[in-house]
């Protein structure tokens, strides 16, 4: 088994023959990216600016090594990092495996759609109505369940949850356009990434309201109340709560997965976006940091527009759109 050329090592020089090791492999990466990204050889850099990246390059894989170390020792909570910083680090999502500057581009769209998706809290909604759920089982219970008050009780809480239920609008699934090449264009992956978590949440939803329908509200047509008239109801609400539960946990997946879009259309800390065309693209909120490479003709006026993220030591977010206002980075 071959070992850790940046863990495993016997003295300082090793370590410094693991880390330009790193380092070359890292631009041996980018180039590689860039010859692919433009059809051809890169164009020449400033060698200052060039060496400048590659010394930040470095001590972000110095970094990386020194944090992996302190995890495996329990001690990487030393307050330097918010847990927000964290997951961005280890959980990116899926999507951030596509080129920077498509993601960049398609920044508007890919919002859109993550907001189509989540326009609302849907974990709350879901969890007014298992709360509405709750009261409906207490007086189904009630010892005096056939008294006048407990039925006009029943039938208004019965009808609150069922306006509950059909005011959770998930978007309508449709078929997904076919990409004209062969494999997936950005945005159509981001909605069938979405998608693919919307039609379970959807179907739970729909099967619930339906249930609900069909085993209480068509019992609450009652002129003369008797004892058989929410016979097995407490067994309905029974079912009827464990449902809701599936549901909820489906939207909190929907929630993290509308978060990995945001993060995928929004973090770009450490990204060649050199080759970018800014132009129209809404840019207020994008998180980048030192390692981050702007058009030259930009880099400036983002400077001037972002201001340091809270709780992320060395990273900064876009505070205003830089064509329009500029916030100083120094805020």
């Amino acid at each position: 088994m071959s070992a850790d050329p940046i863990h495993d090592h016997d003295g300082p020089t090793d370590f410094l023959t693991a880390l330009l090791a790193s380092a070359h492999r890292q631009v041996s990466t980018a180039v590689i990216d860039r010859i692919a990204a433009q059809g051809g050889m890169p164009e020449l850099r400033d060698p200052d600016l060039a060496l400048a990246h590659m010394l930040w390059s470095a001590h972000r894989a110095t970094g990386s090594g020194v944090a992996q170390r302190l995890n495996r020792d329990k001690a990487v909570a030393d307050g330097r990092r918010s847990r927000r910083s964290m997951q961005r680090l280890t959980d990116p999502g899926p999507l951030v495996g596509r080129l920077a500057w498509v993601r960049l581009k398609h920044r508007r769209e890919a919002l859109r759609l993550a907001h189509t998706y989540w326009p609302t809290d849907f974990t709350a909604l879901i969890r007014n109505a298992l709360a509405t759920l709750g009261e409906l089982a207490e007086l189904i219970e009630a010892d005096e369940l056939y008294a006048e008050a407990p039925w006009q009780e029943i039938t208004r809480v019965t009808l609150l949850l069922e306006r509950q239920l059909s005011g959770i609008m998930l978007p309508a699934p449709r078929e997904m356009a076919r990409p004209e090449q062969p494999g997936t264009d950005y945005l159509t992956e981001v909605e069938q990434f979405l998608d693919s978590h919307a039609g379970p949440l959807q179907q739970d939803l729909g099967n619930a309201q339906q249930f609900l329908t069909g085993e209480l509200v068509s019992r609450l047509d009652f002129s003369e109340p008797d004892t058989e008239s929410l016979l097995g109801a407490d067994m309905v609400v029974q079912d009827l709560a464990e449902d809701l539960e599936q549901a909820q946990g489906k939207a909190q997946t929907l929630r993290l997965v509308v978060a990995a879009v945001e993060r995928a259309s929004s973090d770009f800390v450490g990204e060649d976006l050199s080759q970018a065309s800014l132009d129209d693209i809404p840019l207020k909120g994008v998180r980048w940091d030192a390692g981050t490479i702007w058009p030259d003709e930009w880099e400036a006026w983002i400077r001037q527009a972002s201001k340091p993220a809270g709780g992320e030591e060395g990273v900064l977010i876009v505070a205003s759109e830089p064509y329009s206002s500029v916030v100083s980075a120094d805020a």
